[in-house]
């Protein structure tokens, strides 16, 4: 507890004597206390390499820092007391607005995080991190530049895409699929309508049916039993066998793999293809 103390000496007969009144300033400093730590902690604020800015309940603006002005590209006096949507791409602002509606019926503290587009004064748009933060007088909200990794994930997708068709367009099955007895599947390719006549989902973690089943019954050992040499030996495999396709036909198939290894060794799955190598019995 702070105190303030005032006081003088007197002489008695026994000595001098310091006579003192004391007063409780406890609230007084810790006022100034907190009033000079808020203005070092706005100071911080405004410095860091990181755009903030403080919103009130309906999404205003009421408060800049350096970082957003050079993030944004906009000058603090056109940002103020603005809707913070009106800096978001047309078709983003309604997930801006859904995500502010939202925190507004849930407890201080809760917040979002979204990847939303931002217009800048030059015209270009640019992805930003947006993490926003539901606070006892509105919201805070925190934006990061994001462009290059949306830029690359956009690439990846379009990559994995175009891998995806080309895979879905080869007159054979492609899979990647669990070491045992069900052969259960992880991924199969479209290839697996022509070739078996069920979908890939019907396929996918035995949803329908599983693949040992499609095997003709005095084939199934003998696939078995070249997967597992192969895998032991940690080399390619290949088999012959019949299987039973949707319609009850029998194909004859050739199919080609080989392991997925952990570092030690285990086996974590199977990767291959399936082909049909002669017309139906």
């Amino acid at each position: 507890m702070w105190f303030f103390g005032k006081g003088r000496f007197v002489r008695e007969a026994s000595g001098m004597k310091k006579l003192m009144a004391h007063l409780d300033q406890g609230y007084e400093k810790m006022t100034s206390l907190f009033g000079r730590f808020n203005a070092q902690l706005n100071q911080d604020l405004e410095y860091l390499p990181l755009a903030l800015a403080k919103l009130d309940l309906d999404g205003a603006i009421q408060e800049l820092n350096k970082g957003w002005e050079e993030l944004t590209g906009y000058p603090y006096r056109n940002g103020i007391y603005r809707s913070h949507a009106g800096f978001f791409h047309p078709e983003d602002r309604p997930r801006w607005q859904e995500a502010l509606s939202q925190l507004r019926s849930e407890p201080k503290g809760s917040w979002r995080q979204l990847q939303l587009r931002c217009l800048m004064p030059s015209g270009e748009r640019r992805w930003l991190e947006v993490k926003l933060r539901r606070n006892p007088q509105g919201f805070m909200v925190s934006l990061d530049d994001a462009t290059h990794q949306v830029h690359q994930q956009q690439q990846l997708a379009a990559r994995h895409r175009s891998l995806r068709n080309l895979v879905d367009g080869l007159p054979m099955m492609i899979y990647r699929c669990r070491n045992n007895r069900h052969w259960t599947m992880e991924y199969v390719s479209e290839g697996a309508v022509r070739l078996t006549g069920y979908l890939p989902e019907q396929l996918v973690d035995s949803q329908d049916v599983t693949f040992d089943s499609l095997i003709f019954p005095d084939d199934q050992e003998a696939v078995w039993s070249a997967v597992q040499i192969g895998l032991n030996q940690r080399l390619p495999f290949q088999v012959d066998y019949r299987l039973i396709c949707a319609n009850g036909q029998l194909k004859v198939v050739h199919e080609r793999g080989s392991g997925i290894y952990a570092n030690n060794g285990e086996v974590l799955g199977i990767e291959g293809m399936i082909m049909e190598v002669q017309q139906s019995i």
